[in-house]
C-alpha cells in the first residue's frame, strides 16, 4: 500500500514522480505539482535553502557532490572545512528526507 501525497497549493493528488517537486519553506519540506511550483512559488525565498527543488537535477547533483565532500571534511584537520561539512549535511538531510517521504510512494 502506498502513500498519497498530496499538493501543497492545489490540494490535488501528485501520481506520478515526474510531476513532484520538493521544496522548503521554514526548514519543512512541501510537495508540489511541477506547475504549481512554476506558477506560484518559484520567487518566494526562504530561511535556509532559496526555493530550488530539492528533487531535481541540481538537488541530486548536490546531493552526490555532498556524499563525497562531507568525508573529505573531516579528514582533514581544520575547524573550518568542518563547519561547512555540516552545512552539506542539512542539505543532503532534506534530500534523503524528500526521497523517504514522497518521492519512494509514487509512480516512475
Amino acid at each position: 500500500m502506498s502513500k498519497q501525497v498530496y499538493c501543497d497549493k492545489c490540494k490535488r493528488e501528485i501520481r506520478v514522480r515526474d510531476d513532484l517537486v520538493t521544496s522548503t519553506i521554514f526548514f519543512e519540506v512541501i510537495p508540489y505539482h511541477e506547475e504549481c511550483f512554476a506558477k506560484d512559488l518559484k520567487s518566494i525565498k526562504t530561511l535556509f535553502l532559496d526555493n530550488h527543488p530539492i528533487n531535481g537535477f541540481v538537488g541530486n547533483m548536490a546531493a552526490i557532490l555532498a556524499c563525497v565532500l562531507i568525508p573529505m571534511c573531516f579528514f582533514i584537520e581544520d575547524v573550518k572545512l568542518k563547519v561547512i561539512a555540516v552545512f552539506l549535511m542539512i542539505g543532503l538531510i532534506y534530500r534523503l528526507y524528500s526521497y523517504y517521504v514522497f518521492e519512494r510512494h509514487l509512480e516512475k
